[in-house]
């Protein structure tokens, strides 16, 4: 499915069928309503005083279809829009659900390509900037958005056009609070890793300090940020799964993206992989498969990828990707889902959604997709608590944080669902002991999308290690992405 955000007059739209910001009555009235039915003429009068016999006014939210007479479109989709009232009566779930009826009905009556005007933002008051991450979060979250080749939001307005062009460029603008989010999250938990988590209850991080486990300064990241930034920088050229494993080859040699140019810790299944690649050359399931090489290696830096996948709407191309990436050092299924598992969540987060929603709808879209699959039905059991259950509802007890990579997923989504700030999240992370720069990069880069980083203390920016190096590799791939 693609996305366009023009600046026209959507009665002269050509696509399949036009969105018309309707009334009740479906009687015409000012605005886009009056316009598509002076162009279209009579004929849609007529069909909409026909439905109205049979089932009276059309109820805000939801949506009738006629035909579109003298307009290029085939058909206009009738739907009304609610009025704000300061958002105490359902204004917002009311406008989401014109749009979900509206694409409904487009997907029964055969529609593949549809445009919406701005609904409810005239004289219904509606708030422009809400009204316009509404309109774009819940056609990303449409169950059947990819029966569609392309959907259009047509601003006749120059404020509503730059508010959607707006929102979607931030979607992008969230790479570097990610980055950063993630350095710092590993950077914290960096001084204490293989600390227990009765050691931290004792004396708990509250701040960025140094040397430690791993004697490094305050601000340094290990190689989980490391081969996250190689990640990174090998999506500025596209998609190409043999120059990112050639990029952490020369981390690995060189101390390439190195906190301080140089390496000081790497897992086992990392380096057997890396070794591999070195003496073997290229292959895309380059990683190690047996079921005691699941550690958290391909998680830790397998973020960059939900930025570079939000736009691939076929869920089987993001899941045979993210495989790829990960098996170029974890190629076990186990492994694989975990990565994919994150990388949706991180989507939906964003998309926008706020951190429930976006688990319960990664949920949903996971769990279709596995349905479909012939995966090992055990190993897929092994997920129950993230994906059956409600992993914020476990106790804390429950909750490991050790280098296995079921572990770091459930204490990464169970930190950030447990939390309201970027900082809560990050410092829960960390003090949960163990594998503890791993849970704090992987928590610290997703509850940056989720939270933003304005709670982050300016301390932390000013120690963290290549700080200018990771906010100018943000905006090299923030370019890229938004361009294409």
């Amino acid at each position: 499915m693609k996305i366009e955000i023009i600046q026209a007059d959507i009665t002269t739209v050509q696509v399949d069928a036009i969105v018309n910001a309707a009334n009740t009555s479906l009687l015409g009235g000012g605005g886009v309503d009056g316009a598509i039915h002076r162009k279209g003429g009579k004929v849609i009068l007529d069909e909409c005083m026909a439905i109205r016999d049979r089932q009276g006014n059309c109820k805000t939210g939801n949506a009738v279809i006629t035909t579109a007479g003298n307009l290029p479109a085939k058909y206009v989709i009738h739907t009304v829009g609610p009025v704000w009232n300061g958002g105490n009566n359902k204004e917002e779930q009311l406008l989401e659900n014109c749009y979900i009826n509206s694409l409904k009905l487009a997907v029964e009556n055969n529609v593949k390509t549809i445009a919406f005007p701005n609904i409810s933002t005239g004289i219904y008051h509606f708030p422009k900037e809400k009204a316009a991450a509404i309109a774009l979060q819940t056609i990303q979250n449409f169950p059947d958005k990819d029966y569609f080749d392309k959907i259009v939001f047509v601003c006749f307005d120059d404020e509503n056009f730059q508010l959607y062009k707006n929102y979607q460029t931030n979607q992008y603008n969230k790479i570097k609070q990610a980055f950063l989010g993630l350095a710092i999250g590993d950077a914290l938990g960096v001084p204490v890793e293989f600390y227990s988590r009765e050691q931290l209850e004792n004396r708990p991080i509250k701040d960025m300090i140094g040397y430690g486990s791993w004697n490094q300064p305050p601000g340094t990241w290990s190689d989980d940020s490391s081969l996250t930034f190689c990640t990174a920088e090998s999506l500025l050229d596209g998609y190409d799964a043999e120059k990112m494993l050639t990029l952490f080859v020369r981390w690995y040699k060189e101390g390439y993206w190195g906190a301080h140019h140089k390496l000081f810790d790497i897992g086992q299944t990392t380096r057997l992989s890396i070794a591999r690649f070195i003496k073997n050359g290229f292959s895309n399931m380059n990683g190690e498969f047996d079921v005691d090489s699941n550690g958290n290696g391909s998680l830790m830096r397998i973020l960059p990828m939900a930025f570079y996948l939000i736009k691939i709407q076929d869920i089987d191309t993001r899941y045979n990707v993210i495989k790829e990436v990960s098996s170029l050092t974890h190629a076990h299924f186990r492994s694989v889902l975990s990565c994919f598992i994150y990388v949706e969540f991180a989507i939906h987060l964003i998309n926008g959604n706020k951190p429930q929603d976006a688990y319960n709808s990664m949920q949903k879209t996971v769990n279709d997709f596995v349905a479909k699959m012939e995966f090992n039905q055990k190993e897929v059991e092994l997920f129950d608590r993230i994906l059956k259950m409600n992993i914020a509802i476990v106790d804390v007890d429950f909750i490991r944080s050790s280098g296995y990579v079921l572990s770091t997923l459930e204490a990464s989504l169970w930190c950030v669902l447990k939390s309201t700030t970027y900082v809560e999240s990050t410092l829960k992370a960390v003090n949960l002991g163990g594998d503890t720069d791993t849970t704090g990069t992987v928590t610290g880069g997703i509850a940056a999308i989720a939270y933003g980083i304005d709670d982050i203390p300016d301390r932390w920016l000013t120690t963290l290690a290549r700080k200018e190096d990771i906010i100018n590799l943000a905006s090299q791939l923030e370019s890229k992405l938004n361009s294409e």
